[in-house]
């Protein structure tokens, strides 16, 4: 889930008041899906565990462990009877060999204190730290000297736009400051593709100090970026009437910092059980689900899946609902408060109780369909925002403890369940 933080608004929807069809076609009524059971979800969590234990510690686009869960989920959909293809989808491949950070003379240490961000240059800067505001305009970095790197807050805008502005400015390098909630580490994060020059790290503010303006750094990045492949897994009932189809998807690819199995292994177990609950042949549209790639990379899958669309095959689906971060360890409820409230209304008659709602924006796979006009909304249970007793719904966001133990199961069941159900309410709307 890549959280844009300051568009996350939480809202409480009450149920009651919230359920009239506004005419038209009649609400769809979900039903519940027993058969799908907290054990099964917990199979589907250790195989993607496994899969990231085998390679490396993590299951990113790219990587051997990333094909290996594509295996693993086409043969689960293909066992539940449905029919399942691969789709190519082009992408910046990013490895990132070696790098180190040294400020006032303590060198910290990766993954707990600073992280480098996907796409970043290479590069071996020494200068001296100089505080550039957000980094959200060039203007900022105006004051910068020759032996300056630029060091700049987590602010509103993309990591990106920070790195741009700092690269045309003339910055060496850019260190970025975080508000890490959990001292278990700093969250990975992106450029989103390939093209800046310049080492660019994110860095806990915590192990900064308070007084880094002026402080000397080195920032040394070793990494690679180039051009590779990848795949989306798509899958489809073989029955059901084809000329609309009900659409649901989770990405597939983890963070390079863990194996993601609440970010984003949730998700794919609910919709692989939820595939087994509905079987091959819905009462009435067709249902496809979609496991995307290289999402934690920009939403590179689902933004190439829309893409290869035609305006026909877009008309035809009907609904799109995400699932992205189901099992929070602290959870808090949510469907997509900027999403179709249609949808919306079945999601809350699916999960029977008040569910808060966030805005999503550009955070997930959602947003290329909601952007082509295909009406979407979704469930989330919470990352680094603050949930019950005010602690993170997630601490392990993005970090190498997003582990099989890092999941509440018996949240991500009623998201499962949820999930099958709305599904399978909203395929016989259109029987």
């Amino acid at each position: 889930m890549r959280v844009l933080v300051a568009s996350l608004v939480l809202v409480l929807v009450a149920l009651s008041g919230c359920d009239s069809g506004g005419g038209g076609e009649p609400e769809p009524v979900p039903r519940p899906s027993p058969a799908i059971t907290s054990r099964e979800l917990t199979d589907h969590l250790a195989a993607l565990q496994r899969i990231a234990d085998d390679n490396g510690g993590n299951r990113s686009a790219g990587t051997r462990g990333y094909d290996a869960s594509a295996d693993y989920v086409a043969a689960r959909l293909r066992d539940a009877g449905w029919e399942v293809r691969r789709q190519p989808v082009p992408f910046g491949y990013f490895r990132l060999d070696g790098a180190s950070l040294v400020v006032d003379g303590r060198r910290l240490e990766r993954a707990r204190q600073f992280q480098v961000l996907s796409y970043s240059g290479s590069g071996r800067v020494a200068g001296r730290l100089r505080f550039a505001g957000s980094g959200c305009s060039q203007a900022e970095f105006a004051g910068l000297g020759p032996r300056d790197i630029p060091l700049v807050d987590r602010g509103i805008c993309f990591f990106r736009d920070k790195a741009r502005n700092a690269e045309r400015a003339g910055a060496r390098a850019l260190v970025v400051s975080e508000t890490v909630r959990t001292r278990r580490g700093v969250p990975s994060g992106t450029l989103a593709g390939t093209g800046v020059q310049i080492p660019v790290v994110l860095v806990s503010l915590r192990a900064l100090g308070r007084h880094a303006d002026g402080s000397p750094a080195t920032v040394d990045v070793d990494a690679v970026s180039r051009r590779g492949r990848t795949e989306n897994v798509i899958a489809e009932t073989p029955g059901g009437s084809a000329d609309r189809v009900v659409m649901a998807g989770a990405h597939l690819d983890s963070v390079a910092g863990g194996p993601g199995i609440n970010d984003n292994g949730s998700g794919v177990a609910t919709l692989i059980e939820a595939a087994e609950a509905i079987g091959p042949r819905p009462e009435g549209s067709k249902v496809r689900l979609g496991f995307w790639a290289a999402e934690e990379l920009g939403l590179v899958g689902s933004r190439e899946y829309v893409r290869s669309l035609d305006a026909d095959e877009r008309r035809r689906i009907r609904a799109y609902l995400n699932l992205d971060m189901v099992g929070s360890p602290n959870p808090v409820a949510e469907l997509y408060r900027d999403g179709d409230p249609r949808l919306a209304r079945v999601l809350r008659r699916s999960v029977a109780r008040p569910l808060g709602g966030i805005a999503a924006g550009q955070s997930s796979d959602h947003a290329p369909f909601q952007a082509a006009g295909i009406p979407i909304n979704g469930l989330y249970t919470g990352s680094t925002e603050r949930g019950p007793g005010g602690r993170p719904r997630d601490p392990c966001y993005h970090l190498a403890c997003d582990t099989l133990d890092d999941v509440n199961r018996a949240e991500l069941l009623i998201m499962a369940r949820a999930t099958a159900g709305a599904l399978r309410a909203l395929s016989a709307r259109h029987k």
